[in-house]
């Protein structure tokens, strides 16, 4: 018996509605299907573990599916099967209620298919491969993508660890830092923060803690870590929750142009290119060379059991996507260090942390 969350099941969901349909749709910036763009699936490979590969080749005339390990055929499913189990393991996601379930129509087929695991192998960001028909070129093509549910939770695009707190220089005097520290309300970092500034004290970003991230950052602009910086503080005074919004209050209060000196069209086209380079392969916890991991894409499991994708035949509308639906969110303070005053080397900072989530 296999428990899982209703993420990892759509994982599996997605596999299953994709080898009975062999298109994978292409969607908008809402995440509208769109008809006329979609990939010609060929095969889907899975990975559950390091070099142990299953290849889900679909028929030429997509009404059945050969399952394949090193050259040999193990077995042939019928796509009209694949369709009727994917609209029920579909409902059983949908209906469950509570966090982690069975899927008994997901585990029966998990049987037939040769699959031991709900998700791949976790230790590449690709969740799916597979080949494709290339419109463009007449070479198939591979392309791996990345699977985000919107049935459960929402999904996290960026991760929080301590490599991702931001170190703020408190310039000026505080009142009763002790008194500070000690805010312990639900937003107590937001507290703490406009506590620190109504009694007219500024806090200027120095640097992130993580030489490794801050290289990231500057894959995006030099600058880049100065602009996420304006953008984390918004953030923590209150004033927005989504990166568009956050964008807007500080386009509002002039910070682009007197404090980085830059347009807002500069700014959003920035903070895609770092949205979509988080999302295909950055980590903060590694040096990025550019290499995007998930090289083909999103693929997002919608709440009405329509699956799309963003690939690189939508990349604009892939961006459009990740800046109209991720916004910035607290995780834990004690576990990650942040949002306390303290002092090193005679001067008073505070690290601020962060995760960006989906919308859901």
């Amino acid at each position: 018996m296999i428990k899982a969350n209703k993420g990892e099941w759509s994982e599996f969901y997605a596999l299953v509605k994709i080898l009975s349909e062999g298109k994978l749709f292409a969607a908008d910036s809402a995440r509208n299907r769109i008809p006329e763009k979609y990939l010609e699936v060929l095969n889907i490979i899975r990975e559950e573990f390091p070099g142990e590969k299953y290849i889900y080749e679909i028929a030429n005339d997509s009404n059945s599916v050969s399952i394949i390990k090193n050259g040999e055929q193990l077995s042939v499913i019928k796509a009209e099967k694949l369709k009727i189990c994917a609209l029920k393991i579909f409902d059983e996601i949908k209906n469950a209620s509570s966090s982690s379930f069975v899927s008994n129509t997901a585990e029966e087929l998990m049987n037939e298919m040769y699959c031991t695991r709900v998700k791949a192998s976790s230790y590449k960001k690709e969740d799916l491969i597979m080949t494709v028909k290339d419109r463009i070129s007449p070479e198939d093509t591979k392309l791996g993508f990345s699977v985000k549910s919107m049935l459960g939770g929402g999904s996290t695009l960026l991760n929080a660890s301590g490599h991702t707190n931001f170190i703020y220089l408190i310039k000026g005097g505080i009142p009763n830092i002790e008194e500070i520290n000690a805010i312990k309300t639900k937003s107590k970092i937001k507290d703490r923060i406009n506590t620190i500034i109504n009694n007219g004290v500024k806090l200027n970003f120095i640097e992130t803690s993580s030489k490794k991230f801050e290289s990231n950052l500057k894959m995006t602009d030099s600058i880049f870590p100065q602009m996420l910086s304006e953008v984390l503080l918004a953030y923590y005074q209150g004033k927005g929750k989504s990166v568009e919004d956050l964008v807007d209050v500080i386009e509002k209060e002039e910070t682009l142009n007197n404090k980085l000196n830059i347009t807002k069209t500069f700014f959003v086209h920035k903070m895609k290119e770092f949205l979509v380079a988080v999302a295909l392969g950055m980590v903060p916890s590694k040096i990025w060379e550019g290499n995007m991991q998930a090289y083909g894409g999103y693929i997002i499991v919608k709440n009405d059991g329509d699956v799309v994708c963003y690939n690189v035949y939508n990349r604009e509308e892939f961006k459009d996507y990740l800046y109209k639906n991720t916004y910035f969110d607290t995780p834990s303070s004690g576990r990650h260090e942040f949002g306390k005053i303290y002092e090193s080397n005679g001067e008073n900072f505070m690290n601020l942390n962060f995760q960006i989530r989906f919308k859901q």
